[in-house]
């Protein structure tokens, strides 16, 4: 790299301050002389003082903070609209930056015209791979998922040997995406109607201007699950419903009718068997009342074209 880079970091945050002021910390301890860092905070509404920590501890941040809860696409879309980089790096907040990465990123898409979009390897909280990349989702998948199949066929994942190396990959995590600015005039922004999709169709979308790439040099924490965790029937409501919309909106129409039903020969035999072992731990009986409340959406879904998240 032979040129000053300018990046826009952007943040969605929602009750994560611990992780989140973990997050800025490491990005501020890591920056690189050849790097012009703007880092952009939207908060969802948060009622854990997320927004007060950053006012006092990191006054540099452009911080929004929203009077409701935007979601994941809302509110990096808000970001994305002021962003004055010319390289925009979507992050999470509940990870941290190692050494150099943002420059690795910055370093290689700046010398690979034909990349879309850069991503790091990113580890779990012990250090260990986290599967970040994938093939692009096609209903098959879905029936192997439904079947109980998917721990024998891997067809949506990559190998672990394979990911040990640079490699150009269909789907990317967005945990953290790092792609020029000028991307978004091609494809659009982050389709705010998808949840825990929306980096799935981002890249889906890019791929037709150029490759996507994992780049194992570049090394981010990444904590993830949090979010899940607090809210199963949003989780699995939302992720199902997104997905039926995935499928609705790249594939055709047969496509979309195996994927229907794929989807409720899903939710019907999850909401049995935790139901059953619902007796046993308290997290199963959530999840039975998880999948009870997909299935009320999948319905409205259907029948009421009802395209709201939870």
């Amino acid at each position: 790299m032979n040129k000053v880079s300018h990046i826009t970091i952007i943040i969605v945050s929602y009750n994560v301050k611990a992780l989140l002021l973990k997050c800025l910390q490491s990005i501020y301890s890591n920056l690189d002389e050849s790097l012009v860092i703007e880092v952009i905070v939207i908060d969802n509404d948060s009622s854990d003082d997320s927004v007060e920590a950053i006012q006092e501890l990191f006054p540099q941040v452009i911080l929004i903070g929203n009077k409701f809860n935007a979601g994941f696409s809302g509110a990096n879309n808000q970001g994305i609209q002021i962003a004055q980089g010319e390289f925009i790096f979507l992050l999470n907040p509940d990870t941290e930056i190692i050494g150099n990465a943002i420059f690795q990123l910055a370093n290689y898409i700046d010398n690979h015209s034909d990349c879309s979009i850069v991503a790091p390897k990113l580890l779990n909280s012990d250090k260990t791979l986290q599967m970040s990349a994938w093939n692009n989702h096609h209903p098959i998948d879905l029936i192997i998922e439904t079947f109980y199949f998917h721990k024998i066929f891997q067809r949506l994942s990559y190998s672990f040997e394979e990911m040990k190396n640079t490699l150009e990959v269909k789907t990317l995590s967005g945990a953290a995406l790092f792609f020029k600015k000028e991307l978004i005039q091609k494809i659009g922004m982050l389709d705010e109607s998808l949840f825990w999709m929306e980096d799935i169709d981002f890249s889906k979308r890019a791929q037709t201007f150029g490759k996507l790439i994992y780049l194992p040099s570049s090394q981010v924490i990444h904590h993830s699950g949090q979010s899940q965790k607090k809210n199963y029937n949003v989780a699995i409501a939302n992720q199902l419903l997104s997905k039926l919309k995935y499928y609705k909106k790249h594939h055709s129409a047969p496509v979309v009718i195996i994927a229907t039903v794929c989807t409720f020969i899903f939710i019907i035999s999850r909401l049995i068997v935790f139901t059953i072992l619902s007796f046993l731990k308290p997290i199963y009986l959530a999840k039975s009342r998880a999948y009870f409340c997909s299935l009320n959406k999948y319905f409205k879904f259907l029948f009421l074209n009802d395209n709201k998240l939870v």
